[in-house]
């Protein structure tokens, strides 16, 4: 029964709110018209520390390039999966409030709070981790 338990232990994966760090980025592109060319990309930073204290950074750039609403950094705490956090636009929106939650190798981004005001940010979107580069 131990060598069952063991086995379990090191090969079912492990959840993201075990006490790992973790320092990645989550981009999620959107393509209109068969354009090469994003017309948005909405991007999330986290640092995440093993006490689950996380500094981050939100960034949503649409039309092409021609709003950037962006660097937004955060601070938030990841309890059971989620990140909640609380957020101002760099165009003047405020007291926006949004769930980020740790889906597998993913994000999911749920706005719950509009910020008052001019904002770029998406009310849902599925972020996928970017690729590291290797120098």
């Amino acid at each position: 029964m131990k060598y069952i338990f063991f086995a379990l232990f090191f090969f079912l994966p492990l959840d993201y709110a075990c006490a790992s760090a973790i320092n990645q980025t989550w981009t999620e592109e959107v393509y209109l018209e068969n354009k090469e060319i994003p017309f948005s990309v909405f991007s999330i930073k986290l640092n995440i520390d093993t006490n689950n204290k996380v500094n981050g950074h939100l960034c949503s750039i649409v039309n092409y390039g021609k709003k950037i609403d962006c660097p937004i950094p955060f601070v938030s705490k990841l309890i059971n999966n989620e990140i909640k956090v609380h957020f101002n636009s760099t165009f003047g929106g405020k007291n926006g409030v949004a769930i980020i939650r740790l889906q597998g190798k993913n994000l999911i981004w749920n706005l719950i709070s509009i910020p008052t005001g001019e904002y770029y940010f998406k009310n849902k979107a599925k972020l996928l981790p970017e690729n590291i580069k290797k120098h």
